[in-house]
């Protein structure tokens, strides 16, 4: 089963150029994912009196093109299924002007009772009607990231109020405003947008953290990126620019 809803593009989705940021298509694609459990009896609510919820793993975009403030538009997702402890999910964004992005992401089941990741219930995943339509050839849970790297530069990033969610840790979205941060200020001296992301959630970032650090390193004509402290690799990514 597809879900499909409207959208029109307003001032907290777009940057200073008048486009929608990576952040806000990132947030539209939590938003779709949860409403679309909610609507099937599956949402969180319902989780969290099981013990269990959802983490997002693995998150794939690539945009065709940005579009622009007052612009109307329709997000759409479905579930592509579960294996284990894993499940899998697509997004679409397009309007009456053609495409704008798609995505594909993994997710992980966590039972925060017992503190470990955990096997899909079937009470669960037969909630959902599967789609087995995907948008990329080589599967996101099957991309190799980077892991830990020696940066070619990095920058500081403080942490706000605002970035922590009502678990007390930054939001999966802002991640990915992090590495369009990075990638603005560090990479983009050609005002190229980013045509494909990927990033991989490795640690979250706990309400006690006040700042971290973004860094990448190009290698065939890629950038491979890292949002870490002096301990930690909380995530790691890779960007490739719109040519």
């Amino acid at each position: 089963m597809k879900i499909e809803k409207s959208h029109k593009i307003g001032f907290f989705d777009i940057d200073s150029q008048f486009k929608l940021r990576v952040q806000s298509a990132a947030r539209f694609f939590q938003e779709m994912a949860t409403l679309h459990s909610t609507k099937i009896g599956a949402g969180s609510d319902v989780l969290f009196e099981k013990g269990v919820i959802w983490f997002l793993h693995r998150l794939e975009i690539e945009f065709f093109r940005y579009p622009s403030l007052g612009e109307d538009i329709k997000v759409s997702t479905w579930s592509r299924g579960f294996k284990r402890f894993k499940g899998f999910r697509e997004y679409h964004i397009h309007s009456s002007l053609g495409d704008i992005a798609r995505g594909s992401s993994v997710w992980l089941f966590f039972d925060f009772k017992r503190k470990r990741i955990s096997k899909v219930p079937v009470q669960i995943s037969d909630l959902y009607e599967i789609e087995h339509e995907k948008w990329f050839n080589k599967e996101i849970n099957d991309w190799q990231p980077c892991g830990k790297i020696d940066p070619d530069q990095q920058m500081d990033i403080s942490l706000r109020y605002s970035d922590f969610d009502m678990n007390g840790h930054v939001n999966n979205t802002i991640y990915l405003g992090f590495l369009e941060t990075l990638y603005h200020k560090t990479i983009n001296s050609n005002s190229k947008p980013i045509k494909n992301i990927k990033i991989r959630f490795n640690r979250e970032i706990g309400s006690g953290k006040d700042n971290i650090r973004a860094g990448w390193y190009k290698a065939n004509g890629v950038y491979q990126c890292n949002i870490f402290d002096d301990s930690t690799l909380y995530a790691d990514a890779e960007i490739i620019p719109m040519y």
